[in-house]
Formats: structure tokens, sequence, C-alpha cells
């Protein structure tokens, strides 16, 4: 005897055989296609995604190589030799985004010990360009700037850029307020990048090198309450006894 088959209309309302029977006779003869060219679509996607992270990520490996061929003529003290590497990968278009900021940094870096002032201002300028929202590169490369600037002024006597650049430089990344009892509980704002205290002694340099010895002294002890913990607070600490002294 032939079991009779269940249809939509026989089906326990909310049953498996109810849902099934309504897909097979209602759902996908009026949807079907539908449905069907929605999961190729999805599918498309997918591989499209698929795709374009298999290529990001062999994008991301030849830069890493390139931006590698320098570092190891680095660790090698082949400065030479990394300035090359470095500035052949930056001109022919083999780095960007951030690996092409790290590139100008290293570079402008090793310039700026060559004293190549103007290729240093370049490249420094491409690393800020390119670092986006990573802080340690372009706040490295804004502070390569100002020593630029402080260079020029070593030859040309017009500290006025230096001063200003190191004084934004500061403003924006030196967050510690020097309040001890806040630091000793944890709740001292930090600084996101290291070389605050650098800037600061650099900016006293340059007051006392414009021959104002109050904004000097001023800057000074900035860095001593805020950075007493620093390398430049022995520094800050030697030059106001000398001042005072005088």
């Amino acid at each position: 005897m032939n079991e009779k088959k269940p249809n939509s209309k026989d089906a326990a309302p909310g049953s498996a055989d109810a849902w099934f029977e309504y897909a097979k006779e209602d759902f996908f003869p009026k949807h079907g296609t539908k449905v069907i060219v929605a999961l190729v679509l999805i599918a498309i996607g997918v591989l499209m995604i698929s795709n374009k992270f298999k290529a990001s990520a062999e994008e991301n490996a030849a830069m890493a190589e390139e931006l590698g061929k320098g570092l190891d003529y680095m660790y090698a003290s082949k400065n030479d030799s990394a300035l090359a590497a470095f500035e052949e990968a930056i001109r022919d278009g083999k780095l960007k985004g951030l690996a092409l900021a790290k590139a100008a940094l290293l570079a402008g870096n090793l310039h700026l010990q060559n004293r190549n002032l103007g290729s240093a201002e370049i490249l420094y300028g491409q690393a800020v360009s390119n670092a986006g929202k990573v802080e340690l590169i372009s706040s490295a490369a804004q502070h390569g700037l100002a020593v630029v600037a402080m260079e020029r002024a070593a030859e040309n006597n017009d500290y006025s850029e230096a001063i200003s650049l190191l004084s934004a430089f500061i403003n924006k990344y030196g967050k510690r307020t020097g309040d001890l009892a806040k630091r000793h509980a944890k709740t001292e704002p930090a600084d996101k990048v290291p070389n605050v205290p650098d800037a600061l002694w650099k900016l006293t340099l340059c007051y006392l090198e414009t021959g104002d010895k109050e904004k000097a002294a001023q800057t000074a002890e900035k860095l001593l309450k805020i950075y007493g913990d620093s390398q430049k607070a022995a520094d800050a600490s030697k030059l106001l006894a000398t001042l005072v002294e005088k």
C-alpha cells in the first residue's frame, strides 16, 4: 500500500515536513532563480575578497623583502649600501604606505648623519605623509625635520623654524604633567612616543643659542620636572646650575 506523501497542507504547521513542502512547491518555483543568483553573487564576492587578501599578502611580503635589503645593510654597518637600497626601493615605486614611511624615515636619518639636509628633509616629509596613524613613525620623522631646522640654524643663526617645529612637537606629543602623586597612582597621562625629552632639550639649546636664557631655563626646568627620569634630565640639571652661577 502506497503511503500518501505529505504536502504543505497535510504537514503539521511549523514542522520540518511543512517547511520542506513549502520550499519545494511554493518558494523555489517562485524565487529559486533569485536564490541561485544571490548565492552565485555571494560566492563571487567571497572569491574576490579571498583573492584581494592573497594579493595584499603577496604585496606586503614583497615590500617587506625590499625593506629588509636596506635593514640588512644597516645591521652590517654598511650605511651607504643601506641608503642606496632604501632610495632605490622608494624611487622605483616598490614601497607604499607604512613600508614607504619606514624606508623614508631610515633614509632620512642616514642623510642627516651625512649632513645632506635637503635630502633628509624631503625624505622625512615622505615619512610623515605615508605613516598614517602610526605615531612612532610620523613623530620620529617630525623630530627629524626639527633637527634639520636646527642644523640649518647653526649655519644661518636663525632658530625661529627650529623653535616652532620643536614647540609644536612637544605640544602634540608631550602628555606627561610631572604630577608625582598621579604618577605614583598611575593616573598621569603617558606619552605615546619616546623622544619628547630630547625635543625639550633641543628646544632648551635653541633658546640658549638665541640668547634667551630665561626661556632656556624655563624649558630646562620643565624637562627636569616632567622627565626627571630621562637621560636628558642630567643635562638639564647641569645647564640650570650653570645659568644660576652666571
